[in-house]
């Protein structure tokens, strides 16, 4: 077990004793704190992985953050209804996380396996209309936060406004790569991504970012990219870096 994973669940174990759960600082997002408190994303999905159920939702309910362990009711709503915000949703080896505003904002998976999901249409052409309307100057898709060609659920709690050139050129490109990581043990890659936005009520994020995992040797590459043509300026050499150290790890 990592040294992450223990101090995880040291925490979660002294939380009804000491409180060692943080307060969110202003107007972060309670995960904000769940995160800082576990050490980052791996360290809490390490607890995922080695917690049961009600262990989990005991913990995460000190947070604020309640847990749900079925594909969420509401298919493709534009903001998610209050009983599902602030919450993490977890079916199907994927959890989601949906913030305070009712919009996807994390997104946590294992691979590989993988294996492509369905899309849904109507719901990706719907997402990607919320984007065109709150910014009539650009175009956007429908983007996936963990692609269908990895297995990514195709209902809106995956789904965000994605600049469409950017969600069809660098995204797709490094998700296509991804693909290629199936030879690999399963579960080896830890895959990450955060959906970043500018206000409390924006539909469209300001930026995305990814964090890869080998669990098996700790390595890890994390990019960030503006949710603008390209995945901004530098979302090109984001992109090359993400694609070179999946190389490194065998996804040929």
């Amino acid at each position: 077990m990592t040294t992450k994973a223990i101090s995880a669940l040291v925490c979660a174990s002294l939380l009804a004793l000491v409180g060692c759960a943080s307060a969110p600082i202003g107007d972060e997002e309670p995960l904000d704190a769940l995160e800082r408190d576990f050490g980052g994303p791996d360290g809490l999905m390490d607890f995922f992985e080695s917690s049961s159920d009600d262990e989990i939702r005991d913990t995460l309910g000190e947070y604020g953050i309640g847990y749900a362990t079925q594909e969420l009711i509401s298919d493709c709503p534009q903001y998610f209804p209050s009983g599902d915000r602030n919450k993490w949703h977890s079916f199907d080896g994927e959890h989601y996380y949906i913030d305070g505003s009712g919009r996807p904002y994390r997104a946590y998976a294992y691979l590989p396996p993988i294996a492509a999901a369905p899309r849904r249409e109507s719901c990706q052409g719907s997402v990607g209309s919320w984007g065109d309307a709150e910014n009539p100057s650009n175009d956007y898709d429908g983007g996936h936060l963990i692609g269908s060609q990895l297995g990514g659920w195709g209902g809106r709690a995956n789904l965000v406004p994605q600049d469409a050139n950017f969600n069809r050129g660098n995204w797709v490109q490094l998700e296509n790569k991804m693909a290629l990581c199936d030879a690999l043990p399963n579960g080896r890659l830890r895959y990450y991504i955060g959906a970043n936005y500018p206000n409390g009520s924006a539909l469209i994020p300001h930026n995305m970012t990814i964090e890869i995992t080998n669990r098996s040797s700790g390595s890890s590459v994390y990019m960030s990219f503006s949710n603008t043509d390209g995945g901004g300026s530098n979302g090109t050499n984001e992109k090359n870096r993400g694609v070179s150290w999946l190389d490194g790890q065998g996804c040929r």
